[in-house]
Parts: structure tokens; sequence; C-alpha cells
């Protein structure tokens, strides 16, 4: 008789303990929870930097959001005012008036000026108004910038001449618009502005003080860094929290809601700062009407990221088990097996590359996500109707993908069942 050791037998106790789900490490809760946090942080101030870089260094972008101030009323009112007020400020009129009208008339010589002045500013708006102005307005500020982004970079070769530095100063030139304008007039029967001459202090905009040059450069670089590093560091968070829940689809869930939080969250502070900006204005219908113009495409960028955030938390919501998310998939699936059994009634028949499209399904469709995120970074600027757009191709081309691997299967779970 041999000695053998006793075999431990398992109790149920033993077998629900294994049997049990292992509970998520505190740890990665802990930090799943602070990378939501930091990525609610991350992505405004991510929207700043890129905005803000956009319209430091690229030209392209500062014309686009600068372009449609030329074309608003409010704006144009306050630019004929101002442009006129620089042209009349340089001569007498109301003098020229009194010694060309006799004694008893000369009490004629400031309201006739004051006439001439209302004309001169309604002619200056209509002119304010027309595509004329438009490419001026748009060329300038091109010129400007050029060199502007020249002098940040520290290479003034890239558009020499293009705005003057003069007292410490940077300055656009808008000459050319108040010459327009004077030739205008003067087309227009006001001759005595023919000769005046506007100072350069009147006809110009401050753009950078040329003294805080170095510290502006300084700026500039820390501004490019932050551009790609900010939503580099956003996404890695909302990522990394997704990936280290316990339920992924859940956690991606989180992830896309705080996305679209923090979307939500920026949008107030927007909107509070513009009624903070408006009650330190006087004007407040021009100003309203730069603040709304400059912001346009941080507001349209911010949103276009909270519809993103709104796809995927729809679309990992669908994928869950939840009881509507069950039915959308079983309703899709009937109406793709039916579509697919019709196909066959009419003689389509299963094929090798269906074979394929059923064995690696899962993969495809994987790489199709992955693709559409692919096309969605590379896109130069994205609206939300490109996001809408990648969103549907993408589901089309998994509908084509369940379509495909349905040859392999021919009849529906309740055909199978009958």
């Amino acid at each position: 008789m041999t000695d053998t050791e006793p075999t431990p037998s398992t109790t149920p106790d033993d077998a629900a303990v294994a049997a049990a789900p292992r509970k998520p490490k505190r740890w990665k809760k802990v930090v799943s929870i602070i990378l939501l946090v930091l990525g609610f942080i991350l992505v405004p101030l991510s929207a700043v930097a890129i905005w803000t870089h956009n319209q430091v260094t690229n030209t392209d972008r500062y014309v686009d959001t600068v372009s449609p101030l030329a074309g608003n009323q409010d704006i144009q009112e306050v630019v004929a005012t101002r442009a006129v007020n620089a042209l009349f400020a340089n001569v007498d009129v109301a003098g020229e008036i009194e010694d060309a009208l006799p004694k008893r008339a000369k009490f004629l010589g400031e309201p006739v000026a004051n006439a001439m002045k209302g004309y001169a500013t309604d002619v200056t708006e209509r002119l304010l108004a027309s595509e004329q102005f438009q490419e001026l307005w748009d060329a300038a500020n091109r010129r400007a910038h050029n060199q502007l982004v020249a002098l940040l970079e520290d290479d003034p070769s890239k558009a020499p001449g293009a705005v003057s530095i003069k007292d410490g100063q940077i300055t656009l030139d808008l000459g050319q618009v108040i010459e327009k304008i004077k030739t205008a007039l003067v087309d227009r029967g006001l001759t005595f502005l023919a000769n005046v001459d506007v100072p350069p202090v009147s006809r110009t905009v401050t753009i950078i003080d040329s003294e805080g040059l170095s510290s502006a450069r300084t700026y500039v670089g820390i501004l490019n860094t932050l551009a790609w590093v900010l939503p580099f560091l956003a996404v890695l968070a909302l990522i990394g929290s997704a990936l280290l829940a316990s339920n992924r689809r859940r956690g991606t869930i989180r992830s896309a809601l705080v996305l679209v939080a923090a979307c939500a969250f920026f949008l107030v502070l927007l909107a509070i700062g513009r009624s903070l900006y408006l009650d330190a204005t006087v004007n407040k219908d021009a100003a309203q009407a730069v603040f709304d113009i400059l912001v346009r495409n941080l507001r349209y960028g911010v949103i276009t990221l909270a519809v993103i955030g709104v796809i995927v938390a729809l679309v990992a919501y669908f994928a869950g088990p939840s009881a509507p998310a069950k039915k959308a998939r079983e309703v899709a699936a009937s109406g793709i097996a039916r579509t697919r059994n019709k196909a066959g009634d009419l003689g389509y028949q299963p094929n090798a590359f269906e074979e394929f499209v059923a064995a690696h399904k899962r993969g495809i469709e994987l790489g199709i996500a992955a693709l559409a995120v692919l096309v969605l970074v590379l896109w130069s600027h994205p609206g939300i109707g490109a996001v809408l757009l990648i969103a549907i191709v993408a589901l089309i081309l998994v509908g084509v993908v369940e379509f495909l691997a349905r040859g392999a299967v021919p009849e529906t779970a309740e055909e199978a069942s009958a």
C-alpha cells in the first residue's frame, strides 16, 4: 500500500470565488478619473492654442478670419466715420465756406460744413460696401500679416516692406483705403479735399510694439509647441482613461461625454467673455460684430469637436448590451439579411471574396473605423459637415461589409430556427 497525498476537494464557496469577476485595481480607477479631469481641462486649452496659433502664424487663416469684418455694416459705419473725420480734421471746411460766402451768409459756414461731412460719410459707407474695398482690406491685412509672421519668425526676407517699423511700433498702413475714399469724395464734388494729406498717425493701425519683439518671438515659439502638445495630451488623456476603465466600452462613452462637456463648458466661458467684452465697449453693435467674426472659427471648431464626441458616444453605446442597442443591431442585421436573401433569389451567389470578408469581418470593420479617424485627423480644419460625412461613409462601408459577410450565412436567425 503506497502513501498518497490527499487531493483537496473544491467546495462550492471556492467555485463561486473562482467564477466571480475580478474587481478592477483601485489605482486604475483613480488614474482613469484623473485622466478624465485632465482631458476636461486640456480640451478648451487645446482649442484656444490651435486657434491662436492659426491667427498668429498662418496668414491665410488670419485673412479668412478678418475678411468678413470689411463686409459688416456696423463696422463699415465706424470705419467711414473715422476716415471722414481724419480727412475733415486736416482742412478748415467751415472757414473755406465762410470765405466763399457773402458777409451776411457767413453764419451758414458751420451748418454747411456739417452737411458736407454727413454727405461724405454716406458716400464713404457706400464705397466701403463695395467689392473694391473688400479687396483693399484683404490685401492690406495679408501684407501686414506676412510681414508680422516674418518678424516673429526672425526672417524679414519673407515679406519685406509690407509694413513699417517706426517709433518702436509695427503698423498696418491703411493709406490706400484713405486715398480711395478721398478720390471718391472729390469725384462727387467735395473738391476741397483734393489736396488734403492725412498724416500717418491717422491712417495706421498698430499691430505690435517692436520693443517687445524678442518676447513675442519667444511666445510664438511656445505657442507653436502648445498647438500640437496640448491636443496630443488631451486625446491621450481621454483615450488612456477609457483603456484603464474596467469596462472599456463604458470608459469610451465616459471619455466621449467628457469631451462634449468640456466643449459645452468652453462655449459657456466664451459667451461670458463676450458679454464682459461688450459691457466694456461704447459702440456695442460694431464691437459685437468684431467679436463674433473673430471667434467664429474657434466657436465652430469647438462645436465640431463636440459633434465628434457625440458620435463616438453613440457608436460605443449601440455596440453595448443594452436593450435599445440590441434591438437596433437586430433590426440592422435583419434588414441586411433580407437584402442578401433577395439578392440570392435574383441569382447573386456567394464567392471566395465574400468568404474572406466573413472570416475577417471584425478586423475589416476595425480598419474602417481606424481609416475614418485617420481621415478626420488629416483633414485640414474639418467642419461639422465633414465629420458627419466621414461618419456616414464609414457606416455605409460597415453595412457593405455586413452584407458581404452575410454571404456565408444566407438565412436569417428566424429562418434558421424555423
